[in-house]
């Protein structure tokens, strides 16, 4: 069977996808001329970035803000999750709209850095004290518009073309092989792998909707059934009730000015 490629056209991503990348732009460029340039920064940097023993602490808020910062000494690290962004994530907004779009992409990214704190926390070997990075987010986004988007191809650095499934397998092996290479990005080793996790939990083929869309049928089911039987019973109670008249003649009273 032959697969239905995506025609080759630049994307147009959603006030979410905008608001996204030219948040982590401008955060990029203050903290690249704040840090490079005049050598300041560090101390909010140090507050905004992921941190295991911070988190483990309670600092929960770096899950969500350790995904907008990116090296200012690596430009390619802030514009390969653009570009991630840029060509995957416009056509999940386009079906899910913004709010559910931004719902993902933070969701996703917390959960990645969640899955690296706790993967790290018990193994040594994959610990990173300090991460950051949108790589969480743009592995989630990946496998989410993969799964969505089964039959379709995307072109790769413009030429490229890879198959959904195929770009699922990329982007594994690539995460594997830093894995046994010990070659860890900003985000660390666990990132990628919870970023995919999040991709398939919180997509559109999630397991977790699945579920939630079963017991919220049951609850609807059994609230249809409970109001029916409540209307019958008022009906029941509304209606007139039955005598019964006893029969039989009697005799005719001697008085017949009581007859009528």
């Amino acid at each position: 069977m032959r697969s239905d490629p995506v025609h080759f056209s630049l994307p147009r991503p959603g006030k979410a996808l905008v608001g996204t990348m030219v948040a982590m732009t401008v955060i990029w460029v203050v903290f690249a001329i704040g840090q490079n340039w005049m050598g300041i920064g560090d101390s909010i940097v140090a507050a905004i970035v992921g941190s295991t023993p911070a988190v483990l602490h309670g600092q929960i808020w770096r899950l969500f803000t350790a995904p907008l910062f990116h090296s200012p000494q690596q430009p390619w690290h802030l514009l390969t999750t653009l570009l991630g962004l840029y060509f995957l994530g416009p056509t999940l907004e386009e079906r899910w709209g913004m709010r559910r779009t931004l719902l993902f992409l933070f969701g996703s990214a917390a959960f990645a850095f969640a899955v690296q704190v706790v993967v790290g926390a018990l193994v040594h070997q994959v610990n990173a004290p300090i991460w950051y990075g949108g790589l969480g987010m743009e592995t989630a986004i990946a496998v989410a518009w993969a799964l969505a988007s089964r039959g379709q191809t995307v072109r790769l650095f413009f030429m490229i073309p890879v198959s959904a499934t195929a770009l699922i397998g990329i982007i594994f092996v690539l995460s594997l092989l830093h894995v046994l290479s010990m070659s860890g990005t900003p985000e660390g080793l666990i990132t990628p792998f919870g970023g995919m996790l999040a991709g398939w939990l919180f997509g559109d083929h999630s397991p977790l909707r699945r579920f939630y869309l079963k017991l919220r049928l049951k609850q609807i089911q059994a609230e249809t059934a409970a109001a029916r039987a409540q209307s019958a019973a008022r009906a029941r109670r509304a209606s007139a009730p039955f005598r019964v008249i006893e029969g039989g003649s009697k005799p005719p009273p001697k008085d017949k000015r009581y007859l009528n």
